[in-house]
């Protein structure tokens, strides 16, 4: 009896084997490639849930919706259905991105109950081209990302870093840096309606909460503590804060005096009035009364090393007229505490906006808001120095200061609280 010819059976066999090998190796990179896509999409979920919940006090589901997907796509991930196809569907295409915004989220523990409403749920998925495993068939893969975030009461701490300018161009910037400060407001929050510009170097914000209106740009190079948790600060998309200390009304100025010259080796009482500006020098201390400074035309400027004392003062400035003290000057003062400008330590008319450029020795506070909400305030230094409040066009560090903003002595009354808009899932 013969036996059948077993040629070529070994490398049929192989090429099984190799048929298989290719397989399971197209299945290991191929799972690697669309791990990394997930880990893309889940920061861009993340930040759509965030940017979606913060809306939601603002124009309920619809602006949610709007300002999820504007995250999402600021990110890296905009919606290219129109909400019309299903990434999971059989017929979408590769390169298809779903972004799927629920209020309230769909699943989950924050699904139902009373405050369903307050929770924003982001689905973000996208049709990925397979490599490998495209030899068995499988030419692509949806992946999906999902996130859920809800708009909760802070406490007692409103926002106390405000940068009004619009995010209209696409250009104006609310915060700047160049240097390495760092912006510390852990009792309360930052709240930017335009670009966040860390591109300039490493820079820290610790806050309650951080929301931005327009767009992060560099960073990579931010480290944001919001509330308890440390990472990259949110994108874009949180609806605009309006001003919070719209309803101050200016002084009533008597005709300014030409300007005047401040030496002083020793101490020094300046009183409240009007004034065509002021320089003030030396090394000695320069007391102010309770009561209210106006300049009218003419700045307050420093040179040298003084101190300067008050209690229960604000600084009100037109015309033209701001502040100017980036040296080695000391300040301990602080707002007052009743009348019409409670808790405003400075004041800038909205008409005649001038860049403030504020510094300060280590040990110096200003008790109060810094209120300019048509300039760009200048921070300076290389200590660190404290403030209540802060209220500007814009806001640009230079240097490596480290600003601590209280948002409690001092803060106006009547300032509306922003809702903190949290990650949950």
């Amino acid at each position: 009896m013969l036996r059948k010819d077993e040629k070529g059976q070994a490398l049929y066999i192989a090429a099984m084997s190799m048929l298989v090998l290719m397989g399971f190796l197209g299945l290991g990179i191929d799972m690697g490639v669309l791990r990394y896509e997930r880990r893309l999409q889940q920061s861009a979920a993340d930040a759509a849930a965030i940017a979606g919940a913060s809306n939601l006090a603002y124009g309920g589901n619809a602006a949610a919706v709007a300002g999820a997907q504007k995250a999402s796509a600021q990110n890296g991930f905009a919606d290219n259905t129109g909400g019309t196809l299903s990434c999971s569907g059989a017929t979408a295409a590769i390169g298809t991105i779903c972004v799927q915004v629920n209020n309230p989220p769909s699943i989950g523990p924050h699904s139902a109950g009373a405050n369903a409403s307050s929770y924003v749920e982001v689905l973000v998925s996208t049709v990925q081209s397979t490599y490998f495993m495209q030899v068995l068939g499988v030419k692509k893969s949806t992946v999906t990302a999902r996130a859920v975030a809800g708009n909760l009461s802070p406490g007692s701490g409103g926002a106390c870093v405000y940068t009004l300018d619009p995010y209209t161009d696409g250009i104006t910037i609310g915060i700047s840096i160049n240097g390495h400060p760092a912006l510390n407001a852990p009792n309360c929050g930052v709240a930017d309606d335009g670009n966040f510009d860390t591109k300039g170097g490493a820079y820290s914000v610790t806050a309650g909460y951080v929301s931005v209106s327009g767009q992060i740009v560099g960073k990579d190079n931010v480290t944001c503590t919001d509330g308890q948790t440390a990472s990259e600060c949110p994108a874009g998309g949180a609806p605009p804060a309006a001003d919070p200390l719209a309803y101050l009304t200016p002084p009533i100025a008597d005709p300014p005096p030409p300007p005047a010259n401040y030496p002083a080796l020793n101490t020094s009482s300046i009183q409240p009035g009007t004034y065509n500006g002021a320089s003030f020098a030396g090394n000695g201390t320069f007391v102010f009364p309770a009561g209210t400074y106006i300049f009218d035309g003419g700045s307050f400027t420093c040179n040298g090393t003084p101190t300067f004392q008050g209690t229960g003062v604000t600084f009100y400035f037109t015309n033209g007229a701001t502040w100017n003290c980036t040296g080695n000057d000391t300040f301990q003062l602080t707002a007052p505490s009743s009348g019409p400008y409670a808790g405003i330590l400075m004041y800038q008319d909205r008409n005649y906006p001038s860049n403030p450029s504020i510094g300060g020795n280590v040990g110096s506070y200003f008790d109060g808001a810094l209120y300019f909400p048509k300039a760009t305030v200048q921070f300076f230094g290389n200590t660190t120095y404290s403030a209540a409040m802060v209220v500007a066009g814009s806001i640009s560090l230079s240097g490596n200061p480290t600003i601590n903003v209280t948002g409690t002595s001092g803060l106006p009354p009547g300032v509306t609280l922003v809702l903190n808009s949290t990650l949950v899932e």
